[in-house]
């Protein structure tokens, strides 16, 4: 969304939009596909069918290499069951129980998912991808049972999605009958982001998922560490980040600020965050930035004299300003992502500031995964509340519109300046959990 040059670092607004992009088969392929109960003609289930092939064949090498026995395969079958026709799998009892949804079943050992709805629906908005990575979460439940995992539904949860990402490796590696395609893993990340509980659900409801920020983080912590980084989840650890609101007005307005509030509260905030954190990363005074600038987009400001038509969101450098869209681009953020995907984009853009201060020399691409690390640290600091002037408080589901910001709003061709949006949220979990002091150490390379 952003790009450091001399003048200025850049934004347009492009929501994207998913292909059907994950190539199946190819000299990798080992085996007849497995048998599915429903349309052997079906997309979905051509993918589905490809994908618990290579399920099978992944967790026969990996279950034993990290619980130290062997991996009994499912068996009890799978179905691709359209909720207005049937046949149920045996473990449900209505149509109520797949319309929209995908499970396995521990008591028959079964694996079946909605083909009418669920699948198809994420499958035109995310890609073919998105199929084999909700099966790969449902037989992270499998393994569960074969480990006997014991912890509440949102642990359960969420190490499913662990051993999805680590599957997800595997397909990255080269080992798959799958074959990533540029933005496959963006989309994949973006389809848990759709599938994230509702803000303000509480951890311990039996039907918790976890946010949108827990399944990615869980889906990275597996892509990065592999199963066994998965094999030690237990309650509590680790941490759910699903928020209570404050108050009924808070839950009123979903947590979301107005916008012309955000404009007014972000920078506010990244000023008193900056002026206490700067001196203790570089040891000197921090320099504010010096305005905050709207502009109409047919009359953009000048940067350093040169001129920023077609620049949406940038920082100058040499005239020390953030200037915005304030008559398209912003608002559309807004409408799209929410507050706290507006002040993230204005965190990456002190970020940026942080780079000019500190004389970083970095390529355009490692700077701006600098950028997005930092705006990780201010928000910690905001979810921890540990500065007394602090004029912004976490709300349910921030978190979530932040990743939202780093996934889907880009321009043409920013992935090669600022790294894809996987990258741009590993870059954004590292100054979250470890501060801005690891944004002064390398980025992110994927």
């Amino acid at each position: 969304m952003h790009r450091t040059c001399r003048a200025a670092a850049v934004v347009t607004l492009v929501l994207a939009a998913a292909a059907c992009s994950a190539h199946i088969g190819g000299p990798a392929q080992r085996t007849t596909p497995a048998t599915v109960h429903g349309d052997p003609h079906d997309p979905v289930n051509v993918i589905a069918a490809q994908a618990i092939d290579d399920l099978q064949h992944y967790w026969s090498e990996q279950f034993p290499a990290v619980y130290g026995r062997p991996y009994t395969p499912v068996e009890g079958g799978f179905y691709a069951v359209d909720p207005s026709t049937g046949p149920l799998p045996p473990c449900a009892k209505s149509a109520a129980d797949i319309a929209g949804n995908a499970f396995y079943c521990a008591d028959s050992d079964d694996v079946a998912w909605d083909v009418a709805g669920l699948l198809p629906d994420l499958r035109r908005k995310f890609g073919d991808f998105v199929v084999p990575v909700v099966l790969a979460h449902e037989w992270g439940h499998a393994v569960q049972a074969r480990a006997h995992f014991q912890g509440i539904t949102v642990t359960r949860e969420i190490q499913a999605d662990c051993f999805a990402g680590a599957w997800a490796a595997h397909v990255a590696a080269g080992d798959s009958v799958f074959h990533l395609q540029p933005g496959d893993l963006d989309n994949a990340l973006a389809g848990f982001l759709s599938l994230r509980d509702e803000p303000g659900t509480d951890r311990t409801d039996p039907s918790a998922h976890g946010s949108g920020f827990d399944r990615v983080n869980s889906f990275q912590t597996g892509f990065d560490g592999g199963p066994g980084a998965c094999k030690d989840y237990r309650d509590g650890s680790p941490g759910v980040v699903e928020l209570p609101f404050r108050s009924q007005q808070d839950a009123a307005e979903g947590g979301n600020a107005p916008y012309d509030q955000v404009l007014q509260l972000a920078p506010a905030d990244l000023e008193d965050y900056w002026h206490a954190v700067y001196p203790e990363l570089t040891g000197t005074p921090w320099t504010p930035v010096r305005q905050l600038r709207g502009f109409d987009a047919h009359d953009a400001p000048a940067c350093g004299g040169a001129p920023t038509t077609g620049y949406s969101l940038f920082y100058c450098v040499p005239d020390n300003y953030i200037g915005y869209d304030a008559t398209g681009a912003m608002p559309e953020f807004y409408t799209e992502g929410g507050d706290f995907a507006v002040a993230t984009l204005l965190a990456t853009q002190y970020g940026l500031a942080v780079n000019a201060r500190d004389g970083d020399t970095s390529d355009d691409r490692t700077a701006s995964l600098r950028g997005d690390c930092y705006a990780g640290a201010w928000a910690a600091s905001v979810l921890l509340e540990n500065r007394p002037r602090s004029t912004l408080r976490m709300s349910p589901g921030d978190l979530d519109k932040a990743l939202t910001a780093l996934l889907t709003f880009r321009g043409n061709g920013d992935t090669d300046r600022q790294g894809s949006g996987y990258t741009r949220v590993e870059a954004y979990r590292a100054g979250l959990t470890d501060g801005a002091d690891a944004c002064k150490g390398p980025m992110p390379t994927r």
